[in-house]
């Protein structure tokens, strides 16, 4: 609702001064106004009512953003309105408004038109210094069993006093790692110093350049939309000097390592983590697609493999299902006919999970993938699930996405053409497949050239003969 201030200047002369409150950046409000004059010789009861349609013009036009901007527009405002707007997954929008928590203090306070390329140069070189990761950080403490017991406190009082829940304290109690964060909260509870209650352990390392160009990315793109809409002249993040990432080969499993890894995983007894690593070996996809998977998906007879939507996990709302990473993914891929048995017997324990909770199941949606009531499983499970088979077999750690590596890397070097490849992998733009397996296609490239070489030289070699 806009606010209207009738205003009179020494000469006479009648003004409104039009207020409408479009946003909030933190605790700050984001205010716009507009003035509008009075004409000459318009009574007062006409000029009230028309400042007043003047106020409903002005909010309307702040609705569908032409006047949402001007001069006195911060970068901090307009990048929180991108973040805001802008279409893109929702696991995607958490980490644009991870990377807004560094963005704004270093730059949110300078105006849209006056941010230059040193402006960013500078922030790129703060988040290059020592001591500015903060994953990593942890704290530790041998001495609060002793001091709950000298304070009389139980773990609900402690919890209850510090803001933080039970299973928390309890986990700092036994003396395992807890953020900064939980330990300030608990040491304000006691009324001590954090020194004087935990061991402080500070990860010194700086953010890796790859990790910088990430803040890089998100400042061009937001930059590039206000360029797009006429609010600054040019991209400034376009001229300033980008962080230098190296480029490291994608890491994958050769094949000698592939084949040892299947020999493992078909002596499996879990039958979900062997399924899942049969699917990841032998489709290639991302592990949100994976947890996404419905039996519905899986078309028996004709061996496929159906990839139509991702499950994500999001803090505070659980798993999600949306849709692929592009349009490219939606795809259907073909499994070897032992994989297609795997999962029959997957299945079978999948059914007998359901009939054993009864009316507590949770697998409305008949995901493949699923936590022992049926829930759906965040895709980080994925990643335990591996690393447990990993350590069980003393195996070079993996990744997830080092077997979709791997599919894509066998399937080059066994002659597989890049643009049937990219409709396996469901890859946007087959550059992206040059570009990351490269290795793979180089390896190719040299054996072709091998065996011109032997086609053409030995013709040679038998005409001298003869």
């Amino acid at each position: 609702m806009a606010s209207i201030q009738k205003r009179t200047t020494k000469d006479g002369s009648i003004s409104y001064r039009i207020r409408v409150l479009v946003g909030k950046v933190g605790e700050k409000q984001i205010m716009r106004s507009t003035i509008w004059h009075v004409p000459d010789g318009m009574t007062s009861a006409k000029a009230e009512k028309e400042a007043n349609r003047q106020a409903a013009l002005f909010e309307e036009k702040l609705k569908t953003g032409m006047a949402l901007y001007d001069g006195n527009t911060t970068f901090g405002e307009y990048a929180e309105q991108w973040v805001k707007n802008h279409q893109c997954a929702g696991k995607t929008k958490d980490g644009y408004q991870e990377l807004m928590k560094r963005i704004q203090p270093a730059l949110g306070h300078i105006r849209l038109s006056k941010l230059q390329p040193h402006h960013l140069e500078a922030f790129y070189q703060n988040l290059a210094e020592k001591g500015i990761n903060q994953r990593g950080n942890y704290a530790i403490s041998e001495k609060l069993p002793l001091l709950l017991k000298a304070e009389h406190l139980t773990y609900d009082k402690l919890a209850a006093a510090s803001g933080i829940s039970s299973f928390t304290v309890s986990t700092a109690v036994h003396g395992k790692h807890v953020s900064f964060q939980t330990a300030q909260k608990i040491s304000k509870a006691l009324k001590k110093p954090v020194e004087a209650v935990f061991t402080l352990h500070k990860n010194e390392n700086p953010l890796s350049a790859n990790c910088i160009m990430h803040y890089h990315r998100l400042i061009s793109a937001i930059l590039s939309k206000a360029e797009q809409e006429q609010l600054v002249v040019r991209n400034v993040a376009r001229l300033a000097e980008k962080p230098r990432v190296i480029h490291k080969e994608a890491a994958y499993l050769d094949d000698e390592q592939a084949k040892q890894f299947l020999s493992l995983i078909l002596e499996e007894p879990d039958i979900r983590i062997k399924s899942a690593l049969l699917l990841l070996l032998f489709t290639g996809m991302r592990r949100e697609e994976l947890c996404g998977l419905s039996w519905s998906d899986l078309d028996e007879s004709s061996q496929l493999v159906h990839i139509y939507r991702s499950s994500q996990y999001r803090p505070h709302m659980g798993e999600l299902e949306g849709p692929t990473k592009n349009p490219s993914s939606v795809r259907a891929i073909k499994i070897p006919l032992f994989v297609v048995q795997t999962l029959k017997e997957y299945h079978a324990w999948w059914t007998s999970q359901q009939i054993a909770f009864g009316k507590e199941w949770q697998g409305k949606l008949q995901r493949l993938f699923i936590q022992e009531n049926g829930s759906p499983i965040n895709p980080d499970t994925i990643n335990y699930w591996l690393e447990k088979f990993l350590r069980k077999h003393n195996f070079p750690h993996i990744t997830p996405h080092s077997l979709r590596h791997t599919f894509a890397t066998l399937n080059i070097s066994n002659g597989v053409d890049i643009r049937t490849l990219q409709s396996l992998t469901g890859h946007a733009q087959a550059s992206t497949l040059v570009n990351t397996y490269s290795h793979a296609i180089k390896s190719r490239q040299a054996a072709a050239c091998d065996a011109l070489e032997e086609v053409l030289t030995g013709n040679l070699a038998a005409e001298k003969q003869a």
